[in-house]
């Protein structure tokens, strides 16, 4: 899924075009050196790494890279097509690190790509651009512009709770931030990289799109970064609120979830959905404490985090077959008990220190089993 639209297809949509529901992953990777920092590599990854499956491409800093899947029938296949790369980066002697950001990179350590589009999100940004920050995005293909519409809006529901399942990057500038995700509230420093706003319909999200395009000088809405959007040139939804994981089995059971609840939301009535400020809300929560949050629900209660994904979990399930990632959501349950990412680098950290976490964060993206 790498269609990118331009100013002036920037209302047209490939609702359709794809099977509905088939699903692409992303995944974006820092790239480490010798002694596991930060290093400006991307250039020379890109000439040398030319994975099977999926592909890679250049990230907004010269430090990482993405990888991303072809369009694929389950979580399961998108994510072997991300360890496919991840094996071409590694087979490279690329070294590289899964995580919502380095935990020891200092600010201003990483040069951005001087590209078109990110030398002018440079600009516009200028000091909020201190560190790379990686997340995984899962886009869900969407039969027609009304069910985008209908998913979306459900799908808000549960960034909070995958915000808390996804939490991977407890550290930062070389010190414990405090938080389940660093990466989160840097990202939420950037403009336009709010909890979504609800639309009533697919008019509505064009008339606000536009709006924001405008107001904001934007050549394409690809620089409007909610948490989810919709992506009429591609024909999907795409949730963005997970941290990079270096374990991907974890990053199939994020996909996997994803997938099965964006299913369930598709058809489900979607009035009664908590307001906007009560989802952003919900959603610091879960990336001030992760797993141990308590998190809103459908009926605006306050719900321990583990509680409430057992339950959607149970929901999810009953599509799980369907969409062929039974094997991948059980893994979800795996984290609850092991704790999120967050969890095992604090775990790590308490017992090495912190170059002994960079170095378990090296050696466990490495692991492709």
């Amino acid at each position: 899924m790498t269609l990118a639209p331009t100013a002036g297809d920037l209302w047209e949509s490939n609702f359709g075009v794809q099977p509905a529901f088939a699903i692409g992953v992303e995944e974006e990777l820092l790239l480490v050196g010798p002694d596991n920092e930060l290093i400006d590599r991307s250039s020379q990854v890109l000439g040398t790494a030319e994975p099977e499956e999926g592909e890679v491409s250049g990230e907004l800093f010269k430090a990482m890279v993405e990888g991303r899947s072809e369009v694929s029938a389950s979580a399961g296949e998108a994510v072997a097509a991300l360890r496919e790369v991840r094996r071409e980066l590694l087979d490279s002697g690329t070294r590289i690190i899964g995580a919502g950001l380095h935990p020891t990179a200092l600010p201003g350590e990483a040069d951005v790509h001087q590209t078109p589009r990110y030398a002018l999100i440079e600009d516009a940004l200028q000091g909020v651009l201190r560190t790379p920050i990686c997340g995984q995005h899962i886009h869900i293909g969407m039969p027609d512009a009304g069910t985008a519409v209908r998913a979306y809006n459900g799908i808000r529901t549960h960034v909070p709770l995958l915000n808390a399942l996804a939490s991977n990057s407890p550290f930062w500038f070389g010190e414990d931030s405090g938080l389940a995700s660093s990466r989160t509230v840097i990202f939420r420093s950037y403009p336009r990289a709010a909890m979504a706003p609800e639309f009533d319909d697919f008019g509505h999200f064009c008339q606000v799109t536009r709006q924001v395009c405008v107001a904001g000088g934007l050549d394409d809405y690809t620089h409007i970064w909610w948490d989810v959007r919709i992506h009429p040139a591609l024909g999907t939804i795409e949730v963005r609120a997970a941290d990079t994981q270096f374990d991907l089995r974890r990053a199939e059971a994020l996909a996997a979830f994803v997938h099965c609840l964006t299913r369930i939301e598709a058809e489900r009535d979607q009035s009664g959905i908590p307001a906007r400020e009560a989802l952003a809300e919900s959603s610091f929560q879960a990336t001030r404490h992760g797993l141990e949050a308590h998190l809103l629900d459908a009926q605006c209660e306050r719900r321990p985090a583990r509680e409430l994904c057992r339950e959607s979990l149970e929901s999810a399930a009953t599509v799980a077959g369907d969409l062929g990632c039974l094997r991948e959501l059980e893994h979800v349950e795996v984290i609850l008990q092991q704790g999120s990412g967050a969890d095992l680098q604090r775990q790590v950290h308490a017992k090495e220190g912190m170059r002994g976490l960079v170095a378990y964060l090296v050696d466990e993206t490495s692991r492709l089993d």
